[in-house]
């Protein structure tokens, strides 16, 4: 049934959108527009472009700073008030409209990041995101309490990394909210259970989200909960470039969930590769020993046979030469009586076997009590390389820099006291994973 009034004119979805596009186009209101909000959800993509969400109260812009004006705007950080300038365009292939900003102006401190730098100030002020209060986390963790998101794609990630590397390793899995209000409640009663658990560390995590998703992060309920955790704490809390004030003040940082798995995973198949390693080498000794023995054993047999066939040759042959002596003496009891000293003889040459055979016996009993002595040579070595491994991670210049410390250099050299640089020089602080490039603010003799 045809319901269309007459003279309809009927477009398809493109042709209608690139008419929707076009007037966007000849609109001068959306040409050089100025609009003022907070940046929230900040990116840069793999061609150098940035991307964020311009929004206040009651609405959200999309926005996109094309990789060439990047250098030419002030720095963006989420949080932060600005008034973006640039053009209102509409993308047609997803009928979404974005401005393709051209200049930024800042305007202020949004409300969430004072509220961050408010808090982030307060924490450093009580010294907890120092370095000599933090915690160690074992080299060898053998069970975790994971808290975040049920069936949420970080605690899935975090989960296929270990049971596909170390399935051993025991996980305990607390559910908790991980965003929106109250959420920072449940995340500090997640680690109250967890401080109830027999666990070696808490892994905190969950994936990425927008600045206020993620906010949740800075709140002063899940900074303490951290702090006051009976158990070290690993963070891997949104996406590589995401940092919470939770990451300060835990006790490792790892940029994503699959990374924190793999980070307690690497230890034991250092191990197990090291263990494989001294296991093939005593198993090669081993055989080595045995083919030397055994070609012992086969040359002894081998003289143990020449020695019987010569003896039995040189008797046969006094045999033979008595015959004839006898023969032409013909004396019937001497006869008799070299008859009984060559069956004594016989007698002798026929025990050589049994005595060859007792005696290959005996050398085989020997060889079968190599094995135990064997394994305990074996275990005895893999005690040692144990021993060695831990005394060389205990050496590892870099394994403080693991557990959140840093090396500070200048032109190369190591700073050891705040009198080797003066403010405002740069310097270069070299951590467990990567370097961060710094200016120096003040010195202080203590």
């Amino acid at each position: 049934m045809n319901t269309l009034p007459p003279g309809t004119v009927v477009r398809t979805v493109s042709e209608f959108t690139n008419g929707l596009a076009k007037w966007f186009s000849n609109q001068s209101a959306f040409r050089g527009a100025a609009i003022s909000g907070e940046i929230s959800g900040l990116k840069e993509t793999s061609g150098g472009h940035v991307t964020f969400a311009l929004k206040d109260r009651g609405a959200v812009l999309n926005c996109i700073l094309w990789q060439s004006r990047v250098r030419s705007v002030t720095p963006l950080k989420n949080g932060i008030s600005v008034v973006a300038v640039g053009n209102v365009e509409l993308r047609g292939e997803y009928s979404s409209y974005q401005m393709i900003v051209d200049a930024v102006q800042l305007t202020g401190i949004g409300d969430l990041f004072a509220k961050f730098e408010a808090l982030k100030e307060q924490f450093r002020t009580e010294g907890l995101f120092e370095a000599a209060r933090k915690r160690r986390v074992p080299t060898f963790v053998g069970s975790v309490a994971l808290i975040s998101a049920p069936g949420s794609k970080a605690s899935e990630d975090f989960l296929h990394t270990i049971r596909s590397k170390v399935p051993f390793v025991r996980v305990n899995f607390i559910g908790t909210r991980v965003q929106g209000q109250g959420a920072d409640v449940d995340i500090r009663e997640a680690f109250d259970r967890a401080d109830r658990m027999n666990v070696d560390a808490v892994v905190l995590t969950r994936g990425g989200g927008s600045y206020e998703d993620l906010f949740t992060f800075n709140e002063e309920v899940v900074v303490r909960a951290i702090v006051r955790s009976r158990h070290p704490v690993i963070t891997a809390i949104g996406h590589q470039e995401d940092h919470h004030l939770a990451d300060d003040v835990a006790d490792a940082v790892y940029g994503t969930p699959s990374k924190a798995a793999e980070a307690i995973s690497q230890p034991w198949l250092d191990v197990r590769e090291r263990l494989t390693r001294v296991n093939r080498d005593l198993n090669r000794a081993i055989e080595t020993s045995l083919g030397k023995k055994s070609q012992s054993l086969s040359s002894r047999t081998g003289t143990l046979e020449l020695i019987a066939r010569s003896r039995l040759g040189g008797e046969e042959r006094r045999f033979v030469a008595l015959e004839r002596r006898l023969n032409t003496q013909n004396p019937m009891q001497r006869v008799s009586l070299v008859r009984e000293r060559l069956a004594r003889a016989r007698a002798k040459l026929d025990q050589f076997p049994s005595r060859l055979q007792s005696l290959r016996t005996a050398f085989e009993t020997r060889a079968a009590r190599l094995d135990p002595a064997w394994q305990r040579l074996a275990q005895a070595r893999a005690h040692h390389v144990r021993v060695s491994v831990t005394q060389l991670d205990g050496l590892d210049p870099n394994a403080p820099l693991a557990r959140g410390y840093a090396m500070i250099f200048q032109d190369g050299n190591l700073v050891r006291s705040s009198s080797d640089v003066a403010a405002g020089e740069r310097v270069t602080a070299r951590l467990g994973r990567g370097t961060l490039e710094a200016r120096v603010e003040a010195t202080h003799d203590e």
